[in-house]
């Protein structure tokens, strides 16, 4: 299936590109006038090269995976499955009752379901997290133990330009890399993507500028409030405390929460409420609405690394392979 998929991008892409010899071809005419393969490539913005080097790479990603699984079977001399039940299915334990409880709190008004009814989803939710770690880091150490190179030459990178504005941001003021976050309060998938923005700003201290910008989704009522109260929290110089208190709160957002989590990150009451009543800074989170729009935003958490998108809550690791080549540069 894949390589069909890949041979028809291929033959788009050889259809559209320079390289081909085609670009002077002519793809249309309206009303007399040409509009060559050429204008058609550019337009496209490089994603067809883009396209067809993700499904090679995710491709090639697979037979590497598959032939260290084969090698190091045959050196046990077992079957993959059984080196896979060996290495794996082997390690992973049964969730406990409180670790069922704990996600089953967590999400309790997004489920809406008795605990009793969904025991049984989150105890799979779990076990194959758990497999998915483990098989990750078993074949991570595979990888270590191999020599593997990878050849594959990768397309231009496609970068889209997006402003910092003077939104709050951690890291270095002049970092040679930067990232901007549009985000949601009120978004699980944001919620998620705490752990891998702790971690990049935490690794790359004085290499990133991170930058946070509002992207409050219309259907998140409570999220655009939300967005507001934190800006004016940035007024007393409390933005990040009070931006974990969010993250940490997402199912109660309302305006009495606001206030309550203002006074549990230290802030002035008084200035914070009449700041929050006053809808001072509904303009400047708007204005982020529409910075992001313009940039293509569609969904939250979209990130942005000198331009270069990443859509939804990655791994950390997808964030260092950018950040990484970006630095080097």
């Amino acid at each position: 299936m894949k390589s069909s998929y890949l041979a028809v991008l291929a033959s788009l892409f050889c259809f559209m590109s320079i390289s081909c010899g085609e670009s002077s071809q002519i793809a249309a005419t309206v009303n007399g006038k040409s509009i060559t393969v050429q204008e058609v490539d550019q337009a496209f913005g490089g994603k067809a090269a883009q396209q067809i080097y993700s499904v090679r790479k995710a491709t090639l990603d697979d037979l590497i995976d598959q032939k260290l699984l084969e090698d190091a079977a045959a050196a046990k001399k077992v079957s993959v499955d059984e080196l896979l039940k060996q290495e794996v299915d082997s390690k992973i334990s049964e969730p406990t009752p409180e670790e069922i409880k704990a996600i089953y709190d967590a999400n309790k008004e997004r489920i809406g379901e008795p605990l009793e009814k969904v025991k049984g989803q989150i105890v799979n939710s779990l076990k194959q997290n758990r497999k998915n770690s483990e098989r990750n880091q078993f074949m991570a150490a595979l990888k270590q133990k191999a020599k593997v190179e990878t050849k594959l030459a990768s397309p231009p990178v496609a970068r889209v330009e997006v402003s910092v504005d003077d939104d709050p941001y951690l890291g270095a003021d002049k970092a040679k890399v930067t990232v901007v976050e549009f985000s949601d309060y009120q978004c699980p998938f944001c919620g998620r993507a705490r752990g891998t923005v702790n971690q990049m700003v935490e690794t790359y201290k004085n290499d990133v500028k991170y930058v946070f910008r509002d992207f409050p989704l219309s259907f998140h009522q409570d999220a655009f409030g939300a967005h507001v109260a934190a800006d004016c929290a940035n007024e007393q110089g409390k933005y990040w405390e009070y931006n974990k208190v969010l993250f940490n709160s997402q199912t109660a957002l309302k305006p009495d929460k606001l206030k309550e989590y203002a006074k549990q990150v230290g802030l002035d009451s008084s200035k914070f409420n009449q700041c929050l009543e006053s809808n001072k800074y509904e303009t400047e989170v708007q204005k982020d609405l529409d910075a992001g729009i313009k940039a293509g935003v569609t969904g939250t958490p979209t990130f942005f690394i000198n331009g270069i998108v990443i859509s939804g809550a990655q791994p950390f690791s997808k964030f260092k392979e950018i950040i990484d080549a970006e630095l080097k540069k």
